[in-house]
C-alpha cells in the first residue's frame, strides 16, 4: 500500500512539472511573436488601401472573410469575426512546382537590362518567377475560356518567352493580362518563401492582429506576402522604369498602364489574403491554437481581377507624363483597379496586328445563351455541327478472382464549331 501511494505522489509531481515547462514555453512563444517587430516597419512600402472588415497584419491589409464569416473542414471552427481555423487533415498545402530544371540567368531571354542585373543576383528566384507566370496564365485561360477572346496569344504578341506573353494593344485585355501576371509572381513568391525554397526569405513576419484572441498563438509559419510583394514590385516594375519614352507618347502611356495594372495584381493578393488558425492537442482537443497569414488561391486571384477586368477604367496618358481618364464623369481609379488605354479590338475576326486569333473553328454550345453559345461566340456566323460515334468501355464489374468484365457502350455526340 505503502509502495503505491508512492508511486502515485511521484506521478503527480512529473505531471506538476510538465505542466508547468508547458505553460511557460507557451508563455515565451507569445511573448516572442508580439515583441517582434513587422516586416511593414523594417522595410518601407505601400500599404493597400484599408478594406471593410480587414485585419490589419503589419501594414498589410488582411481580409479576414467576405462577409465576416469563416467556413472550416473536419475539425475546424467557424465563427463571425474570427479567423479560420483549420483541421490538420485540411492544413494547406504548397503548389506543384514544375518537374522542370530551374533555369539560369545564361539561358533566360527577354529581360531587360535592369531585370538581368537582378537575375544575377537572385538566380534562385527563376523558378518561382517561372511558376507564378504560369500560373497567373493558366488561369487567365480558366476566366476566359467561353469568351470571344480566350486569353490566347497571336506569334506577333509571344513577347518575353520568360515572362510570358504580353499583348500589343493597350487595351482592358491587356490590363488583365499584366495584372494577372504580377500577382502569379508575387504569389509564387509568398509561398516560396514559407517553403524554404528562397535563402533570403523565410515565414512571414507580419505583427498580430490586433482583434486575435490573446489566448490564441500569433506566428505559425505564414506565406511571406510581404517579400512577394516587394521583389514582384522590384522585378517586374524595372522593366517599365528604364525606359525613356516622350511624355504623353503611346509608348509612355503603355509603361504607365503596365506600372499600374502590376501594382493592382499585387494588391489583389494583399486584399485576397486572410488569417488562418489551426488547432493542436491530442485526440482532436484544442489545447492550444496557431494563428498565420494565408495566400488566397489563384482561382480567388482570378475572380477578382476579373471583376477588376468588367469594371476597367480607360485612361490616356498626357503631355505631364500621367494617366487621366478620358472620362470625367467617372471616379479616379484606385491602386487597385485596372486601367487600359485602346479599345479592344474585334475578336470575331483574325486580326495578327491586333493579336486577335478570332473565333473560327471554337467550340460552342448551341444551347446556351451565355457567352458560351453558339450565337454570341461565333458571331452570328453560324455554326457547323458534327456528329460522333465514341465506343468506351461501360458497366464494369469485378468478378473473384480476379478479373474485371465490362461491356462496350456506343454514344453518340454532336459537336458545334463556329464557321
Amino acid at each position: 500500500m505503502n509502495i503505491n501511494f508512492a508511486v502515485f505522489i511521484c506521478v503527480l509531481l512529473i505531471v506538476n512539472g510538465v505542466t508547468r515547462a508547458y505553460a511557460g514555453h507557451a508563455s515565451s512563444i507569445k511573448s516572442h511573436f508580439k515583441e517582434s517587430s513587422s516586416y511593414a516597419q523594417q522595410v518601407p512600402w505601400t500599404p493597400p488601401e484599408p478594406s471593410v472588415g480587414g485585419v490589419g497584419v503589419g501594414g498589410v491589409d488582411v481580409s479576414v472573410g467576405e462577409a465576416g464569416t469563416m467556413v472550416g473542414g473536419g475539425n475546424s471552427m467557424g465563427m463571425m469575426g474570427d479567423p479560420l481555423l483549420l483541421s490538420p487533415s485540411s492544413s494547406p498545402s504548397p503548389p506543384v512546382l514544375p518537374t522542370d530544371p530551374p533555369p539560369k540567368c545564361n539561358n533566360v531571354s527577354g529581360l531587360s537590362a535592369g531585370q538581368a542585373k537582378l537575375c544575377l543576383l537572385y538566380e534562385e528566384h527563376l523558378a518561382s518567377i517561372r511558376y507564378g507566370i504560369q500560373a497567373g496564365l493558366a488561369e487567365c485561360r480558366s476566366q476566359f475560356l467561353h469568351r470571344r477572346w480566350n486569353c490566347s496569344m497571336t506569334t506577333e504578341n509571344v513577347g518575353a518567352p520568360f515572362l510570358g506573353p504580353d499583348l500589343q494593344t493597350s487595351s482592358r485585355e491587356a490590363a488583365f493580362v499584366q495584372a494577372i501576371k504580377a500577382a502569379g509572381v508575387a504569389h509564387a513568391m509568398a509561398r516560396a518563401c514559407r517553403d524554404g525554397r528562397l535563402n533570403t526569405c523565410s515565414c512571414s513576419r507580419s505583427g498580430r492582429p490586433k482583434d486575435l484572441r490573446r489566448d490564441w498563438v500569433w506566428g505559425g509559419c505564414g506565406d511571406n506576402m510581404e517579400y512577394g510583394y516587394k521583389f514582384t514590385k522590384v522585378f517586374l516594375d524595372v522593366k517599365e522604369k528604364e525606359k525613356r519614352w516622350k511624355k504623353g507618347s503611346p509608348e509612355q502611356g503603355r509603361n504607365l498602364m503596365n506600372l499600374h495594372n502590376n501594382e493592382a495584381g499585387r494588391r489583389a493578393v494583399l486584399k485576397k489574403s486572410r488569417v488562418t488558425c489551426k488547432c493542436h492537442g491530442v485526440s482532436g482537443s484544442c489545447s492550444l491554437i496557431t494563428c498565420w497569414q494565408q495566400l488566397p488561391s489563384i482561382r480567388e486571384l482570378g475572380e477578382h481581377l476579373k471583376e477588376k477586368y468588367e469594371g476597367a477604367i480607360e485612361v490616356r496618358a498626357t503631355r505631364r507624363g500621367r494617366l487621366q481618364i478620358r472620362d470625367p464623369r467617372f471616379s479616379l481609379p484606385t491602386a487597385s483597379d485596372l486601367v487600359y488605354i485602346d479599345d479592344s479590338p474585334n475578336y470575331c475576326i483574325r486580326n495578327i496586328t491586333a493579336g486577335s486569333i478570332g473565333t473560327h473553328g471554337r467550340e460552342c454550345n448551341r444551347t446556351s445563351h451565355g457567352t458560351d453559345g453558339c450565337s454570341l461566340l461565333c458571331c452570328g456566323r453560324g455554326y457547323n455541327t458534327q456528329r460522333l460515334v465514341t465506343r468506351e468501355k461501360c458497366e464494369c464489374k469485378f468478378h473473384w478472382c480476379c478479373y474485371v468484365q465490362c461491356k462496350t457502350c456506343t454514344r453518340n455526340a454532336e459537336v458545334h464549331t463556329c464557321k
